[in-house]
């Protein structure tokens, strides 16, 4: 029994392409929303009402996540 090889084209490869970039960017941006949604609900659990509550303080020191303001 011979197999035969299936034909695929271009065209068909290049929807391939187009529908797996697609599905990556919608895998990405559903990562995003659900990262953004467990920030909201800290802020809720954590009585922020406003983001200016989450910057430090004025006199607090550079490190790792705060960089020394421009001068």
């Amino acid at each position: 029994m011979h197999r035969t090889k299936p034909h695929i084209d271009q065209h068909w490869q290049r929807r391939q392409i187009a529908l797996a970039e697609y599905l990556d960017t919608i895998s990405e941006l559903t990562a995003r929303l659900d990262s953004l949604l467990a920030f909201a609900d800290l802020c809720a659990a954590q009585n922020v009402k406003s983001s200016t509550q989450l910057l430090p303080p004025a006199d607090a020191q550079p490190g790792l996540y705060l960089l020394p303001a421009a001068t």
